[in-house]
């Protein structure tokens, strides 16, 4: 027997198991490993956990530019260049929302300013369509624009308590009341839509993928119109932060010019995707909008406004 034979082999740092090489048959631990540069660990934590890498970066360059390359990649099985569908709509949803949070600004905002600081302002109420005005105050719904921190003048407030106090009737005086109630809520509908989008929207894309399936195909998976719905929430997301930056340099556009781009994406991206003319995508994207907005969007922000709202105002309003 030689000495080298006697020679213990060393042991793995890390499971402590025999050592026949450089990495441990055991566990996979590399025997030469030594501690990483300082620079080094800040580049593989930055790159490993940062939403934004270079792979997702290159996927939504792609999204914006060529909308149908995307599709027609996750379809064929030539994805590996682009992040899956579902990380595309995981970072664009944290990508939208960190946009919102560090910009102030909000999806939606109710607000009622006075036009002339210290003017007389009239309140009036039209009986027929149970409406409450001010002559001298203008109404705006504000979509993507810079939060406000009082929305709600208090020179409006200020009139309408002062119209209620010397209303000529009942029904008057409690729908100016409920006026005031229904600006207070307008607030909570802000804060309640920023905090709640992100579980909404796991909710509401499913709904969006089953809209597709009567207008694009039956006889189609149920993942590829997933796949799609998930592209086309990425997509909304990247154009609502162009009109959030359009809107904090003063262009003030409504959210219903979102609409426009938004169809000129879907008609070239679903026309390469389910393989039918520029035309045929483009009506059956109409439709499957005016579905999304009227029989998903819509219900879906009244459910939300219905929590905060309060009925017991609402009744006393009612039964005057």
């Amino acid at each position: 027997m030689t000495a080298s034979s006697l020679e213990v082999s060393p042991a793995c740092a890390a499971c402590e198991a025999p050592l026949h090489g450089r990495d441990c048959h055991a566990c996979g631990q590399d025997s030469r490993a030594r501690p990483q540069p300082l620079r080094q660990m800040a580049v593989e934590v930055a790159t490993s956990y940062s939403p934004i890498d270079s792979k997702l970066a290159r996927t939504l360059a792609v999204l914006a530019i060529r909308p149908g390359r995307l599709l027609e990649a996750y379809r064929s099985g030539a994805g590996s260049l682009y992040v899956t569908p579902l990380k595309l709509f995981v970072a664009s949803t944290a990508l939208f929302l960190s946009v919102m949070n560090f910009s102030s600004t909000t999806l939606y905002q109710y607000t009622w300013k006075v036009d002339e600081p210290g003017a007389p302002l009239t309140v009036t109420y039209d009986r027929a369509n149970y409406e409450v005005d001010i002559i001298g105050a203008t109404e705006t719904d504000r979509w993507l624009q810079a939060h406000v921190d009082t929305p709600i003048d208090p020179e409006v407030t200020a009139a309408l308590e002062a119209a209620a106090a010397s209303a000529p009737d009942a029904e008057h005086r409690e729908a100016i009341r409920y006026e005031i109630v229904t600006d207070a809520e307008q607030a909570l509908v802000t804060e309640r839509l920023s905090a709640w989008l992100p579980n909404v929207l796991w909710l509401l894309m499913p709904l969006y993928a089953l809209g597709l399936i009567p207008l694009f195909g039956r006889r189609r998976l149920l993942l590829e119109h997933v796949i799609f719905a998930m592209w086309a929430h990425a997509v909304a997301f990247l154009l609502a932060m162009g009109m959030a930056a359009l809107n904090g340099r003063g262009a003030n556009l409504s959210g219903g010019w979102l609409a426009l781009p938004y169809l000129g994406y879907f008609t070239i991206a679903a026309a390469r995707y389910y393989d039918m003319a520029w035309w045929s995508a483009l009506w059956r994207g109409l439709v499957h909008l005016a579905y999304y907005v009227f029989l998903v969007l819509i219900p879906t922000a009244f459910i939300i406004y219905m929590t905060v709202m309060d009925w017991n105002a609402f009744w006393v309003w009612l039964n005057t």
